[in-house]
């Protein structure tokens, strides 16, 4: 990849200071199309949350502790047994020995300062309460400091299957239990210290897409089987069996520069997936692309 003035991102040209120098979004945003979208007491709720993470991320206050109505409950208990189905059979089990060890449970939306609490204990990694998906600088600006950004609001319940954006679900189910990892969590430090120390667009571009191959929407090689990996197929019912078994999905080896050469559409279904034989060659892989593009990374 070379620096230069205009990157391609979603198929898009954009600025390549846009990756270094990211917006701050003050005020709730919901796409277009989004299933909020018309609900009065839904967009009301997600503004009141919106409003309470970002003073309480702004002022470094912790995740606030958040009284979840019956409706958010339902959905939580609907989506979280099919998901916990699905782990148990596809996951990988880097993913499902944390998630016994943080004993996140069916019936209750956890609170994020206790699961926050517990991962600090073991990982020295902590929780940070965010009002929405962060710009990926932003986002990676917390993890260098060894704090993972994690929303506190539930899917709209029509359509209780998916989400167009990061949730309490796909958050607490995808993201949260590999942190109790000592390797994984060190491998997203890297990350976040990498994409926050260089000043070139296209080096963070590249970390964004290194990214989002293994932690967001990875796959990884255990005892010979195709195993989930990657947060965002963990926290879609659908996702999961497409990521596997779906013909219209190209899964190929994960080559790095293959990788930072890929771009995605995020808004929707994943069809082009790369394969990692381990844990420990994604840390290999992230270490040398750092050195090749020339990061100098503050231990």
């Amino acid at each position: 990849m070379t620096d230069s003035a205009t990157l391609i991102e979603y198929g898009m040209p954009i600025n390549a200071d846009s990756m270094v120098t990211p917006p701050d979004v003050t005020e709730l945003e919901l796409e277009a199309g989004h299933p909020g979208q018309g609900d009065a007491e839904y967009l009301q709720r997600r503004k009141e949350l919106f409003a309470l993470c970002r003073k309480h991320r702004l002022e470094k206050l912790g995740p606030p502790l958040v009284n979840y109505t019956d409706e958010e409950t339902r959905i939580w208990r609907e989506v979280s047994p099919k998901l916990d189905e699905l782990h148990l059979k596809y996951a990988s089990q880097i993913y499902l020995k944390a998630k016994r060890d943080l004993a996140i449970t069916r019936e209750v939306i956890p609170q994020l300062r206790c699961l926050s609490d517990r991962v600090k204990r073991e990982t020295n990694m902590h929780l940070v309460p965010a009002e929405g998906a962060l710009p990926y600088r932003t986002f990676y600006e917390y993890i260098a400091e060894r704090g993972f950004p994690v929303t506190q609001f539930i899917r709209h319940g029509s359509h209780p299957e998916f989400t167009p954006e990061p949730d309490m679900i796909h958050d607490c189910l995808g993201h949260v239990p590999p942190l109790m990892n000592q390797d994984y969590a060190e491998l997203l430090t890297l990350i976040g210290k990498a994409a926050s120390s260089t000043p070139h667009g296209d080096h963070v571009l590249a970390l964004k897409r290194f990214s989002w191959f293994s932690i967001e929407f990875g796959l990884i090689l255990e005892a010979g089987e195709t195993r989930v990996f990657g947060a965002g197929i963990l926290s879609s019912t659908g996702e999961i069996p497409f990521s596997l078994f779906s013909d219209d999905v190209v899964r190929r080896p994960f080559v790095t520069n293959k990788v930072i050469e890929t771009d995605y559409d995020p808004s929707r279904m994943q069809d082009h997936l790369f394969v990692a034989p381990s844990l420990q060659f994604l840390r290999a892989e992230l270490e040398e692309l750092v050195r090749r593009l020339g990061i100098t990374v503050l231990r």
